[in-house]
Order: C-alpha cells, then structure tokens, then sequence
C-alpha cells in the first residue's frame, strides 16, 4: 500500500513540474531560422533572427530581442533575394 502511495505522489509532482506552456506546444513543429545574428550596440545584447514563415513562404520576418524588449517586422521577399547559405 506505501508503495501505491509513494508512486501516486511521485507522479503528481512529476505532472505539476510540466508547466501549462510546455503543454500547449506539445505537438507544435520546431522551426530553425533561416539566419540569426547578434548585432554589436553599446549596452545592449541585440540579438536577430530572420525567418520564413511556414504560412507565407513568400514573405520574411525578423525578430529582435534585447535583455528588455523584443520587436518583429514581416515583408514579403523580393524576386531578387539573394540565397546564402549561413555560415556555421
């Protein structure tokens, strides 16, 4: 009977580890960036991440983020993008 006791316990506080976010993106897909960079400013760490967005392939967005604020733009891509391949 303890050992019921002790499994039932244990697997509560396993479920109330997972937080409520964890479980609502349990099944969503992961996306890599296209390109991410850090830009070099005095005093902030700004940090870019240049991506494609899975429901509009024609367009861009970039999102930027500081220890304090985060920003996003989107445009659509222009017919004379040039196709890099990001260093690693």
């Amino acid at each position: 009977m303890k050992k019921i006791l002790l499994l039932i316990s244990f697997l509560l506080l396993s479920a109330h580890a997972i937080s409520w976010s964890q479980l609502k993106s349990w099944g969503n897909k992961d996306v890599q960036p296209d390109v991410k960079y850090n830009i070099e400013t005095e005093g902030y760490n700004v940090r870019v991440y240049e991506f494609t967005p899975l429901s509009d392939p024609g367009s861009t967005c970039i999102m930027t983020f500081t220890n304090e604020k985060m920003g996003m733009f989107c445009f659509n891509k222009s017919k004379d993008a040039i196709k890099k391949t990001p260093s690693k």
